[in-house]
């Protein structure tokens, strides 16, 4: 039935009800307007118990203060009168707190969570007294459900704009951050005078401690400039190792990184098992290893170790993904400074074994285990899963091919050897067999 107003217009219960919902809207705002700064206190408390990146900072916290009573004033005339957040400067104070945790390099995971707890607690307390001033089920219904769409539509509008804020201005850091960094990296390796301590809140990286430096880069067929496929593959490593903090993550060009993996006080890289962690990267990365290093001097050694195995891994044209590390091929580093007289040193040394053929090959590798299993036919036949009649039988091959007893000059031979296995044709011969 319509009710007869004092004209005699007729008013319709759906206006009278809306009349009530913005009524009680009304009365809330100004209930929880009342308690401004009980809720920014209630705010701040939140965040600080929550966010450990904000506890841990005094001038994070008083920027958080500023921030929280800015939004509570600002959403709250917001929900007063329902106004459009795009029309509306964000408040100095949100804008500051957001440029500065972009400026300390925080994920922006910290400002989603304050943003989710500034739209909790001031949803929460007008809600509270909502309960309380509200009486009609259904004004208090309609009441909530404007409220929270005023809020939720407001507080969204806040936080895009930090947002936008923050992004900004991460960039920005992003790019600062990256040039000092390399300037730091660039003054130790070249063995410029540094302060520890602020070459340290640069890179983000400790010094006193055991380093492995690598260099990675992504084969010719992989895809260039793919930095997430080098940051999985060096995290990889660093879990492999057990490292607890973040490796210190250097990119040179398209294709190339250089990294340093934090040891602590760990002194030994058991690099045995890495093949399986290898073989699980998506593009054809090698990284050539230098060896554990300590301190400032250590940081600089291990990268040139990783460099001399570069050399090395670069030579041998072997596609990856693998794992180069200096500790095995230090030696034949050396020698690939000149890979012509390498070639003829490795011709010279190894004779007929040194063609590029399959059954040269067999005869390198059967010798290659049998020198490093000390000698043993048992061994080797274990290590090559076949007979030791059959390797007892290859070795006398062997010492056939080259004319002696493969125990003289052993230290030659391996050596030899450790060429054709790290360098392949880079140092081999092409030519007909013999071997046979």
């Amino acid at each position: 039935m319509t009710r007869l107003d004092s004209d005699g217009d007729g008013v319709s219960p759906d206006t009278d009800q809306r009349s009530a919902v913005r009524t009680l809207v009304a009365t809330v705002y100004s209930a929880t307007n009342a308690h401004s700064v009980d809720i920014a206190e209630e705010m701040i408390a939140r965040t600080v118990s929550e966010i450990d990146e904000v506890t841990t900072d005094l001038n994070l916290v008083q920027l958080l203060t500023a921030c929280a009573e800015a939004a509570t004033s600002l959403s709250l005339a917001m929900l007063e009168h329902d106004r459009d957040t795009e029309a509306m400067p964000m408040p100095t104070a949100m804008s500051e707190y957001a440029r500065v945790l972009a400026r300390r390099g925080l994920p922006i995971t910290v400002l989603d969570r304050g943003y989710r707890l500034t739209h909790n607690t001031i949803l929460r307390w007008c809600l509270e007294q909502l309960e309380t001033l509200g009486t009609d089920p259904a004004v208090v219904a309609q009441a909530a459900v404007e409220i929270m769409t005023r809020l939720s539509t407001q507080i969204d509008g806040l936080y895009e704009q930090m947002l936008d804020t923050y992004e900004l201005e991460y960039e920005t850091w992003l790019r600062h951050r990256s040039t000092a960094r390399s300037a730091r990296i660039g003054d130790l390796l070249d063995g410029r005078p540094v302060d520890v301590t602020a070459a340290e809140s640069t890179l983000g990286y400790q010094l006193d401690q055991f380093h492995l430096g690598l260099i990675a880069w992504i084969e010719p067929g992989g895809t260039a400039g793919d930095l997430p496929a080098f940051e999985r593959a060096v995290t990889a490593l660093a879990e492999h190792l057990g490292c607890r903090e973040r490796p210190l993550f250097e990119p040179r060009d398209e294709r190339t990184v250089w990294a340093w993996l934090p040891l602590g006080s760990n002194t030994h890289v058991d690099v045995a098992g890495w093949t399986t962690t290898v073989e699980q990267w998506d593009q054809p990365i090698t990284v050539a290893l230098g060896a554990p290093q300590h301190g400032m001097i250590g940081f600089v050694r291990t990268h040139r170790q990783a460099a001399q195995a570069t050399v090395v891994a670069r030579a041998s044209n072997v596609p990856g993904p693998r794992v180069v590390p200096i500790g095995l091929v230090g030696a034949v580093a050396l020698m690939c400074e000149d890979l012509d007289s390498a070639r003829r040193w490795v011709r010279d040394a190894l004779g007929p074994l040194a063609i590029d053929d399959p059954t040269a090959a067999l005869h390198r590798q059967t010798l290659r285990t049998f020198f490093s299993t000390g000698g043993s036919y048992t061994a080797s036949a274990a290590a090559l899963t076949m007979h030791k009649n059959t390797v007892i039988y290859r070795i006398h091959k062997i010492e056939e091919l080259l004319g002696k007893n493969v125990r003289e000059g052993r230290l030659e031979l391996e050596n030899a050897l450790a060429l054709c296995h790290w360098l392949g044709t880079a140092v081999l011969d092409s030519g007909t067999n013999t071997t046979e």
